[in-house]
């Protein structure tokens, strides 16, 4: 379990180091690999598609073809059937005319092949004349065989009716096929066959009680055969096998050595078993043919054996060869073809992108003259005048900036000069304003409260005090001392301000809701300075919120866990529209004359932004105020 789960994540890292790979390539690079990768795929689906159809129908005509080579050979042997039964009914005819048998028998032999003729006349004498053939030059002859045993001789069953029993439908020739065993080949003067004689025989009465019999023996013989493979309209009939089977076991064929051996089992038992044509792949001799086979079947009806007629596979091998391969070579073509065209299409596709990017880096560096010039109408075209438009919009806005930014140096340079004057003089003045306040404060202790004096010393001591405040104030603005960071959890310096802010007179009428989070929240800052920055920000929620008002404040983590935020909410009269983008300008209060400096949050977002963080602000008028503390959050404690 563990090796698999192992296995699972190695090939996981492999599957994101391939699609890092396949990231950090040119855009170029990657178009050419999609439609190579779409190339390859789609061709290499079309030829296996088209291979296996080619092959299909390779396949189909070698069947068809070899079908109809093998009704071809049936109506050769058919019409060969019929020649003899029209040669017999001629010899009977003229035999029962008084026609000597030997010269029936030599007008037979010259019309059709025959081994033997029998001829009955009606006294019931037989005459049995054989057909010799000295050699194989030789032309046949006839030879009467005068023996003893011919009496014997007679039809096959179901070629001509029982002697006495005609009737003129039964008078008429009759030809077919018939196996003759040992004893009726020997009373025929033939060579006895293994198996049987497989013999094509014609037949037909004389005067009501004869008969003549024509017959020819087809076992061994290829004459049908032959005729029947000269029939057949292809180049290549050397390569055809034409076979006669008496059972499953071949006893003539165009291929001497095959004789002898037996069909292919499932050839045999479809057409010899089941008495159905085949068509299809068979094996021959140890090879494989495509061929047809039909039944063959005696005068009864009875499945005695087959005729069958194929080709080797290869000759269709090398057709379905020549065939695919063309196929695939035009594939192969429209592959690379396809891969020019990728390859250029690329090329112009990419070529206006690198225009733009060009264009994108000659801007970044700060040449606003450049134009990327596509004059296309399509969206690059569109995208192209679209950034052109957008660097003369930056141009002009930069030239605006810059005049808007010296403006604004200027001020600031006055700004900062006033500040510099200011701390000097708020530097200046500590020391006597210090002086004046310890004293006054002194003098206001012993003074008697019914002395008539004692109310402006107090003023004294309250407006003194309020100076000190605002030089102080300048002093923080103007200088910066060095923080002391350390991880605090913000829960914890919230709970301290709170306790430090409960002194001060302003929050005393006001009441404070409290929301921290149950999780500590730590960041890395300086805890003084943050309770100076969340003081600041309570007391100016009371003052806001006013005589039985509440401030509310909150800890949290942002949505993505990593910074934290302090939320400071108050219900007062919030922020004018026209004021809330200045709330953070030095000197700027909407508190009125005598009620603030304009410093406390200026103060405040320096500090907040000395430790990495910002404070944000929503207020609407009429209800209220949220400001934001916004501070990178520490996800460990760090030593």
């Amino acid at each position: 379990m563990e090796a698999q789960r192992l296995k699972e994540m190695r090939d996981r890292r492999f599957g994101f180091a391939l699609l890092r790979l396949v990231r950090r390539m040119p855009l170029r690079t990657r178009l050419v690999l999609a439609f190579v990768i779409l190339i390859l795929s789609s061709a290499s689906a079309t030829i296996a598609i088209g291979n296996s159809v080619f092959g299909g129908k390779v396949d189909e005509l070698a069947r068809d073809v070899v079908t109809l080579y093998s009704k071809l050979a049936s109506q050769v042997l058919d019409a060969r059937l019929e020649r003899m039964r029209l040669v017999v009914k001629d010899v009977a005819s003229r035999r029962a005319d008084g026609a000597d048998a030997l010269a029936l028998c030599r007008m037979a032999i010259t019309e059709v092949p025959a081994d033997f003729l029998v001829v009955r006349g009606a006294d019931g004498a037989t005459v049995l004349m054989t057909v010799a053939r000295d050699g194989a030059a030789d032309a046949p002859r006839c030879a009467t065989m005068e023996a003893g045993g011919t009496a014997s001789v007679s039809p096959p069953r179901d070629l001509l009716p029982a002697q006495g029993g005609q009737s003129e439908k039964d008078n008429s020739a009759k030809a077919g096929i018939a196996v003759l065993d040992a004893v009726a080949a020997r009373s025929l003067g033939l060579t006895q066959q293994d198996g049987g004689s497989m013999t094509a025989v014609a037949g037909a009465p004389i005067n009501g009680s004869g008969f003549a019999l024509l017959g020819y023996v087809l076992n061994g013989r290829v004459d049908i055969l032959s005729q029947a493979q000269q029939l057949v309209p292809t180049q290549r009939k050397e390569r055809l096998m034409a076979t006669l089977f008496l059972g499953d076991r071949r006893i003539a064929s165009t291929k001497p050595e095959a004789v002898g051996t037996r069909a292919d089992a499932g050839v045999a038992e479809t057409v010899i078993g089941k008495g159905m044509p085949f068509a299809g792949v068979a094996r021959v001799i140890d090879e494989n043919f495509y061929a047809a086979y039909v039944p063959i079947r005696d005068l009864g009806g009875s499945i005695v054996g087959m005729m069958g007629i194929g080709t080797n596979e290869d000759a269709y091998a090398e057709v379905r060869h020549r065939t695919t391969t063309l196929f695939s070579s035009l594939i192969a073509g429209g592959m690379i073809f396809g891969f020019i065209m990728t390859f250029l299409f690329s090329m112009w596709l990419v070529s206006p992108v690198g225009q733009l990017a060009e264009g994108m880096s000659r801007v970044a560096e700060g040449d606003l003259n450049y134009k990327v010039r596509i004059e296309s109408a399509d969206e690059l075209g569109k995208l192209a005048r679209a950034f052109n438009q957008m660097v003369r919009a930056v141009k002009e806005r930069d030239h605006r900036l810059r005049e808007m930014t010296e403006s604004r140096l200027s001020a600031v340079e006055k700004q900062i000069s006033v500040g510099r004057l200011a701390a000097g003089v708020a530097h200046e003045i500590n020391n006597p304003l210090t002086a004046i306040l310890s004293l006054s404060s002194l003098w206001l202790k012993k003074m008697p409260e019914t002395d008539p004096r004692r109310e402006d010393l107090e003023i004294i001591v309250t407006e003194t005090s309020r100076c000190r405040e605002i030089v102080r104030n300048l002093l923080d603005f103007a200088r910066e001392r060095p923080t002391e960071k350390q991880v605090v959890d913000i829960n914890k310096v919230v709970r301290d301000t709170l306790v430090l802010a409960n002194k001060y007179d302003s929050m005393e009428n006001v009441a404070i809701e409290t929301d921290l989070s149950p999780l500590p929240l730590r960041v890395n800052a300086d805890p003084k300075l943050l309770q100076q920055v969340l003081t600041n920000l309570l007391l100016n929620g009371a003052e806001a919120a006013g005589r039985g008002g509440s401030v509310r404040i909150a800890t949290d983590e942002d949505s993505s866990g990593g910074f934290v935020q302090v939320q400071v909410a108050d219900r007062g009269k919030g922020i004018p529209k026209e004021h809330i983008n200045r709330v953070f300008e030095p000197f700027f209060t909407t508190k009125g004359t005598g009620k603030g400096t304009g410093l406390g949050l200026s103060v405040s977002l320096g500090i907040v932004q000395r430790h990495d963080g910002t404070i944000e602000i929503e207020s609407e008028d009429g209800r209220g105020t949220t400001v934001t503390v916004v501070l990178p959050r520490v996800t460990e404690v760090q030593s």
